[in-house]
């Protein structure tokens, strides 16, 4: 799949779009967003919902959404959000998503937690990566290429991901590998839990 064709999850009439960017934002917002992580959300899926709305009405709501994007998301939070992202319901942007960057080719599952720093993008020409539900993404993490973060994945504050993971195991270091985590899911030695990896 490249970046600019529509997935199915993508609406494509304005009814459609509207529904989903509702359902979506409605998502969102039930885990406890803070004013610059909704209106960085906002922006984003009225981007991703718009994405392929070709009614003039739609164009023209496009356009307004890429100033927006342009002001708040790119100048102010310093993030590339690109619109040809699909992000499942539950998207979490902690920080408002400053310095998010994310390849267009980029998936991500539903109730994902991502950091700010966070920087998900191709190697070798290849697709970016794509991301499983409930991954946790920490400040600075860099994941590098076509790779799948297997769904419950922890990566830690600037850990490296360049191959695919294990689901619910915890990744750190440069470049990432996993690490030993206990029989309560906590991982070893970090005071448990994702706020010890942000």
């Amino acid at each position: 799949m490249t970046s600019t064709s529509p997935t199915t999850d993508h609406p494509r009439d304005l009814r459609t779009a509207r529904s989903t960017c509702r359902h979506l934002l409605t998502a969102d917002y039930e885990r406890g967003q803070y004013l610059f992580e909704r209106v960085t959300l906002a922006v984003f899926r009225a981007g991703q919902s718009l994405r392929y709305v070709n009614t003039p009405l739609g164009r023209w709501l496009r356009r307004v959404v890429l100033v927006l994007d342009l002001v708040w998301t790119q100048a102010l939070m310093g993030a590339e959000l690109p619109h040809e992202v699909w992000a499942g319901p539950g998207l979490q942007l902690h920080h408002g998503g400053r310095g998010v960057i994310l390849h267009p080719s980029v998936r991500i599952g539903d109730n994902v937690r991502i950091y700010h720093n966070v920087t998900i993008g191709v190697r070798d020409g290849r697709p970016a990566a794509t991301v499983g539900d409930r991954a946790f993404l920490g400040t600075g993490a860099t994941i590098l290429g076509p790779v799948t973060i297997a769904a419950g994945t922890m990566v830690g504050a600037h850990a490296v991901v360049l191959t695919d993971t294990e689901p619910g195991s915890t990744y750190v270091g440069v470049p990432a590998r996993s690490r030993r985590v206990d029989g309560l899911g906590n991982p070893g030695g970090c005071g448990g839990g994702p706020a010890s990896l942000a």
